[in-house]
């Protein structure tokens, strides 16, 4: 079973105690920055309910609720995985490629983050254009990636913006594409946003907030899993983040 350790940039000399500390400290990290998103979700329902504002009649509510119940199960998925983690001993994140087609995951982790999306009055759309092609990919990774680069997207976005998620693609690759409705990219390094903690170099330059582990958490499961992750400025407006990842191989 691959593990993300193997990444040459998180590779770990295992008879040297500090590295090995090291590695475990930003194992954890990763895990625990990916339940900002899902109690997110959690939070803005309870501040609804605490208002006295909720309405199980009201559509967007309904969504609320949804998105939360979602959320649930996404932060107890997390928990459990950190203690399995922690149970096993190994120090990395196990890799489990199967064949899928991402049109439900990619619902599915939409619906996840409904709740923030809506606290801040931004729209969510979601376009197939790649059908039923199956990919090669982990299903739990990839949910945590998309999660990620749709909570960036949605934290980028003006109030009464809007996330489009598409789909394409290649000759042997297909593409999510996550394209919000913010300032772009601008003079930003795009390659800097995916480095471990880059982000707070930019923050310091004044040019970007958070401190960079969501998108670094990206490019890993991206590379274990066969594929890349790239970030550009959209012709129409915006940057658009992009997973792409392999298409099930055909034989003969």
């Amino acid at each position: 079973m691959a593990t993300l350790e193997k990444d040459p940039q998180i590779f770990i000399d295992e008879n040297n105690e500090d590295a090995q500390s090291k590695k475990w400290l930003e194992i954890f990290s990763l895990f625990i920055h990916d339940l900002e998103s899902p109690l997110a979700s959690m939070k803005y329902l309870l501040k609804i309910i605490e208002e006295g504002k909720f309405d199980y009649a009201n559509e967007l509510h309904k969504t609320i609720v949804d998105s939360s119940q979602v959320a649930v199960v996404r932060a107890e998925s997390i928990l459990y995985d950190i203690m399995a983690i922690a149970k096993s001993g190994n120090v990395g994140i196990p890799v489990s490629i199967v064949t899928i087609v991402p049109d439900a995951l990619i619902k599915e982790t939409i619906d996840m983050i409904q709740a923030s999306a809506q606290e801040r009055k931004i729209s969510v759309t979601f376009t197939n254009n790649t059908g039923n092609t199956p990919i090669q990919a982990d299903p739990k990774l990839l949910k945590r990636a998309l999660d990620n680069l749709l909570f960036n997207a949605i934290r980028h976005t003006p109030s009464g913006g809007t996330v489009a998620v598409y789909t394409d693609l290649g000759k042997d690759s297909l593409y999510i594409h996550i394209k919000d409705s913010g300032n772009g990219l601008g003079d930003l390094e795009p390659e800097l946003l995916f480095e471990k903690f880059g982000q707070l170099k930019l923050r310091a330059d004044g040019k970007h907030r958070g401190v960079g582990l969501g998108l670094y958490f990206c490019r890993l499961a991206a590379t274990a899993m066969g594929g890349t992750v790239f970030a550009e400025d959209h012709e129409k407006g915006g940057a658009v983040f992009t997973m792409r990842l392999l298409k099930e191989a055909i034989n003969g």
